[in-house]
């Protein structure tokens, strides 16, 4: 990779408002001075500027002064030529004042430190910015590539993100795999901060050799020159061996039709989807067969290795609930790294060749046993603390509860009883009025002791809770089709209910890149994108699956779940799919018997036998070629738009079309009864990124929301007719509502993101 290094640039402090044309009588700044902006350029002698570029550099003094303003100059005093400064500055006067400010914010702290410190590659960060701007990069497109720049490259260190690839500007249309291969390829090589090399490889390898040198021609017409020059020029050694070795990969020849049918060697291969009518047909229980037949499973002993006792932490304490103090995450978190870095310590002296070192390897084994044993008390306290959350012991408490209530009530009743004046019938009624007492007392005394012995059992699994276990690992690498995932069990985290779970996903064509690729092709707007981006980065990619918590299995870009009862989010999905697109459902889940009723999931066996919720849902949990079945899905481009679309409408456009019933008080102080919609008070893009991650996440950003919503009406007193007057008060209320219900670090990814919490900003 090309290495650049650059000078130090001035830092620009001030934000200036909307980009708009100076007043005639005000003077023009002069141009920055021209420098470098990298070592790579050799000094320029002093000669007459080209008129295009005097002309550009004259038009950018009648601008208003501020940041973007003195990025232009600066960058076309080296670092961009002028067409591509002219074409970011077209671009920018087409902005709205918002983006605008937005854009000047931007520019002030690209390449700024956290505490303000200028940085040596701030110029080139800016450039980048233009750079993507000029190739039509804009609003919360531009707001992701800023945080994913800001503070890097450090000084002599190449950066390898692309401002002009797919996921950082709008297609404009669907380019074929030619012209697309050829445009990574020059972005990869024309990247401003040295070539990316893993770009590189990515397009030449995961391109047709077939295609290959139509790719070649088409980069040598976009860029002047041929495709091999370039790998050579730019790449060096083992790289550039690695590049040439894809591009003159061989054609692989169409196997020719046997002459005559041979029996089958091996699986069966799976049934292919008949063509439109027969597509949507169910498949037979033969039928299924076959195609599970046809799903090739390698799996690999990767051996044992100590893990955090997740497993009977989640088993005694399955929830996670956001205000407890600390939350499971939190306390379970140190224990996982003190028994990885026990694991470390026990190599190094596994590792240890002499006497000596064997003696200080064996002194930090010892510590970090220490370390794993004192977090194991902090997680044992914390247990004890929440065992009323023991669902065993939840569901005692609950039959005492029942009981208590059933003694009052049936005391209440013989209270008001009507007592015979007959001595022998009021002697009948009391005898019969104290056998059901008896009764329903005894009841009440059995419901408590099963609760104490409930309790008993709970804390001595707490009390005998090892903090470290033997974790046995599997790898399986699984073909669905032609689509190849990769799973692995004994996934660890504060949730995981059984080791034997899966994790995984596919290994082709489901990376954050391709997230937001999708995204951008599904033409929602940047704010709606922007938030499912950024909560995809907390749940997964498309073809992510895990089995390990209480949602049984967990699927997609926003991690839809079976649910308990086997009929929870994914299974909304699936009806959502089935419905819309029969035979998008039956070629990606139905030929493997995986269906779907109004009650949930339902399980078609290779034997004709039929299981339905909860049983269909263990069923997929535990078997690695359903659990593949999901993966392969969530690889393929059209069920990736579908998952967008379903997330879209449900996540964010139903929630914020929801109407609240509210109860406030009219200019007379009446009271005065109406209907609010959410998206009337949350307009600011924090608000709407944390009510969609919570209903994603808990699935109660809705409830949280018009609870808040109602609440501030009332407290407030304010007229639900005017809500213009009173939104963006409310919206502070309800954002903290949100916040209390959200996980900690789920907010701080958000956070992170730059959402603004202005209102307003967030646009359908």
């Amino acid at each position: 990779m090309v290495k650049i290094t650059r000078p130090p640039a001035p830092q620009l402090a001030k934000v200036d408002a909307p980009m708009a044309r100076a007043t005639p009588t005000a003077a023009p700044a002069a141009p920055a001075p021209a420098r470098p902006e990298s070592s790579m350029e050799a000094a320029r002698p002093s000669v007459s500027k080209a008129p295009a570029q005097a002309k550009l550099e004259q038009q950018l003094t009648t601008l208003a002064e501020g940041p973007i303003r003195q990025a232009l100059q600066q960058a076309l005093s080296g670092a961009l030529s002028a067409p591509i400064i002219g074409a970011a500055a077209r671009a920018i006067t087409g902005f709205s004042p918002n983006q605008q400010k937005d854009l000047a914010t931007l520019l002030s702290k690209a390449g700024v430190s956290a505490k303000a410190s200028p940085r040596a590659d701030a110029g080139a960060e800016r450039a980048f910015l233009l750079q993507a701007i000029a190739g039509g990069a804009v609003g919360a497109t531009l707001k992701r590539l800023a945080d994913q720049i800001r503070g890097r490259p450090p000084t002599n260190q190449a950066f390898s993100f692309n401002p002009m690839s797919a996921s950082a500007t709008k297609s404009k249309a669907a380019a074929g795999p030619v012209d697309t291969a050829a445009a990574k390829l020059k972005a990869a090589m024309d990247d401003i901060w040295g070539t990316d090399e893993a770009a590189v490889f990515e397009a030449l390898e995961g391109t047709d050799p077939a295609l290959l040198p139509q790719v070649a021609q088409k980069y040598e017409k976009l860029t002047g020159t041929s495709l091999r020059d370039a790998l050579a020029l730019e790449l060096e050694g083992p790289d550039l061996k690695r590049a040439l070795a894809a591009l003159d990969r061989p054609v692989t020849a169409a196997p020719t039709a046997p002459a005559a049918p041979a029996a089958p060697t091996g699986p069966a291969a799976p049934v292919q989807a008949p063509v439109k009518a027969a597509a949507v047909a169910k498949a037979s229980a033969a039928d299924i067969q076959k195609n599970l037949d046809g799903i090739k499973v390698t799996s690999h002993d990767e051996g044992t290795i100590k893990r955090g006792n997740a497993v009977e932490l989640n088993l005694l304490i399955p929830i996670n609930v956001a205000t407890w103090k600390p939350p499971k995450a939190k306390v379970y978190n140190p224990l996982k790294q003190a028994v990885a870095a026990r694991n470390e310590a026990q190599q190094a002296v596994d590792k240890a060749t002499t006497d000596t070192a064997k003696k200080a390897a064996q002194t930090k084994l010892e510590a970090a046993d220490k370390k794993v044993a004192a977090e194991g008390e902090k997680v044992k306290a914390w247990l004890k603390t929440h065992i009323g959350s023991n669902p065993e012991l939840q569901h005692a408490s609950a039959d005492v509860k029942h009981a208590e209530e059933a003694v009052s009530k049936l005391k209440a009743q013989h209270q008001k009883a009507k007592v015979p004046k007959d001595p022998l019938e009021a002697e009948k009624l009391k005898n019969a009025q104290k056998t059901e007492l008896d009764a329903a007392n005894a009841r009440l005394t059995t419901a408590q002791a099963t609760e104490k012995s409930v309790k008993a059992t709970a804390l001595a699994r707490v009390d005998a809770y090892q903090p470290m276990v033997d974790v046995p690992q599997t790898r399986s690498d699984v073909t669905v089709d032609g689509t190849t995932v990769r799973m692995r069990d004994g996934r660890e985290t504060a949730y995981t209910n059984s080791w034997k779970a899966l994790d995984g996903g596919a290994i082709k064509g489901d990376s954050r890149t391709d997230v937001d690729t999708q995204l951008e092709k599904s033409g929602i707007s940047e704010d709606r994108q922007k938030v499912l981006a950024s909560i995809s980065g907390l749940e997964g990619t498309f073809s992510k699956v895990n089995t390990w918590d209480i949602g049984r299995v967990s699927w997609g870009f926003t991690q839809w779940t079976l649910g308990k009862s086997g009929n929870g989010s994914l299974a909304e999905f699936m009806r959502d799919l089935k419905k819309n697109d029969s035979a998008l459902y039956e070629k990606h889940f139905g030929r493997y018997g995986v269906d779907i009723d109004d009650k949930g999931v339902v399980l078609t066996r290779g034997d004709g036998t039929v299981l339905k919720g909860v049983e269909a849902a263990e069923a997929i949990r535990t078997d690695v070629k359903l659990s593949a079945v999901f993966m392969a899905a969530g690889a393929a481009s059209e069920m990736q738009q579908a998952q967008i679309k379903f997330a879209n409408q449900g996540k964010i456009s139903d929630i914020r079309n929801h109407s609240v019933s509210v109860t406030g008080k009219d200019a007379k102080g009446a009271a005065a009864k109406g209907q609010v919609k959410l998206k009337d008070v949350i307009t600011s893009e924090y608000g709407n990124a944390i009510m969609t991650d919570l209903a994603v996440n808990a699935g109660t950003g809705m409830k949280k929301a018009s609870e808040a919503l109602a609440k501030y009406v009332s407290e407030k007193g304010v007229d639900p007719a005017k809500v213009k007057d009173w939104a963006a008060d409310a919206e502070k209320a309800v954002i903290a509502a949100l916040e209390q219900a959200s996980r900690s670090e789920r907010l701080t990814h958000h956070g992170k993101a730059g959402f603004s919490k202005e209102p307003n900003t967030f646009t359908d």
